[in-house]
Order: structure tokens, then sequence, then C-alpha cells
């Protein structure tokens, strides 16, 4: 499903074009954080490729047909973030290539491509169960949170005076979802980030297998 998608739609397109953007980004800044950079490929990407893969109608309609059959709806899902993973690691493995080519630091950009995977799966799941729920709608506000949000601590929304109840609200997601900024310490062996992003996949997973075994995918 993945080769058909990435061959015969747009989305090896924008995955493309997301590494590309997220490379000349890194280059332009003051400062190089390649970490960050392999971050944001992997959560941009695993929205992307969820996207593409379950956000028609179309799509999520084709969800249901297969229960006819002998197949369960953990299956179903199962495959489609397995699918939508398998994009993600295109994108991180060739962001940390590109970090080895330029700087020769190997150990680094493998662990950082493992924090950049286990990113991608927390938001795989998290994105699959927005897209089940509204569509490419939910899927793309979540895209624009991650890419301009995402990998700022929420120390930088309510560390000013008077932060209010936007900046805090924006924070406590912040916290709690997941973002590139959670993940990083995976790079460093941080147990929390790890289990952190092993909840929000068995959780988004969860929830997504319980909206195809009762049939109530949006379709619009």
């Amino acid at each position: 499903m993945l080769r058909i998608r990435l061959l015969r739609t747009r989305l090896g397109l924008w995955l493309v074009l997301v590494v590309v953007a997220l490379l000349w980004i890194e280059r332009a800044a003051p400062a190089s954080d390649p970490l960050t950079t392999i971050l944001q490929a992997g959560t941009l990407s695993a929205v992307l490729c969820v996207g593409y893969l379950v956000g028609s109608g179309a799509d999520r309609a084709a969800l249901l047909l297969p229960l006819l059959h002998p197949t369960t709806p953990g299956a179903l899902v199962l495959g489609r973030w397995a699918a939508a993973m398998g994009g993600a690691a295109l994108a991180v493995l060739a962001v940390a290539a590109h970090t080895v080519w330029t700087t020769g630091a190997v150990a680094a950009s493998l662990s950082a491509a493992l924090a950049g995977l286990a990113a991608a799966a927390a938001v795989a799941s998290c994105t699959l169960a927005l897209v089940l729920t509204g569509g490419n709608v939910l899927a793309t506000l979540f895209f624009v949170w991650l890419a301009l949000v995402g990998s700022a601590p929420p120390e930088t929304l309510i560390g000013v005076p008077h932060p209010g109840s936007i900046r805090t609200a924006l924070a406590v997601v912040l916290e709690l979802a997941p973002a590139p900024w959670r993940y990083r310490a995976i790079s460093t062996g941080d147990a929390g980030a790890l289990l952190h992003a092993a909840a929000w996949v068995a959780l988004g997973l969860a929830a997504a297998r319980r909206l195809v075994g009762r049939g109530s995918l949006s379709t619009r």
C-alpha cells in the first residue's frame, strides 16, 4: 500500500519536500541542530503518510469493507500504522544519512534516528485516531501544530509574565501530546520519554481500532 501511494500520489513528492525544507532550514539556522531536524522529519512525515493512507473519505470507508471477511479491526489499523511508519522511516533515515555525510557523527546520528523513529511511531498512531475521527482537516491542524510549536518545550509558552489562559492551555497540550521536544531525550536513553512514546502508540492504536470496530468513521 505504501509503495502504491508513494508512486501514484503526491505523497512521495511531499515527503521529499519536507526533507529538503527541513535540511534547508537547518542549514540557514545560526546554530545547527540535527536532532531537532530528524525529529521533525519523523513526526511531520508520519502525519503526511497517515493523511495519504487513511485521510480521504474513500480510504476510511474502505476500512469497513474488509470487516465482511475474517479480518480484525486491529489488523487493519496496525497495517495502516505500519505503512505510515515505513514512509516516516524513509524521511528519518534520509535526514540522518545527510547528517552523517556532513558531520561524520555516526553514533549521534544513529541515536537521533532512533529517537526520530520513536517520535514518528507516537505521532502516527495519534494521527491515525484523529484522521479516522475527523479526516484530513485534523491531520492538517496537527501538522501545523507540530511544525510551528512542537519542537519548543511548554516553558517557552508560559515562561512570560501573566501568560494567560490560552497560553496555559496550549502548554498543557504540548506537555501531554506527542511532540518533537518531548522525544529529544530518547537519543540519550531517557526511559520516561520512551515510555511516553509507547503510551501514545498504544493509546492511538486502541482508539483507532475502536473507531474501525464500531464502524463510526467520518467519511466527509
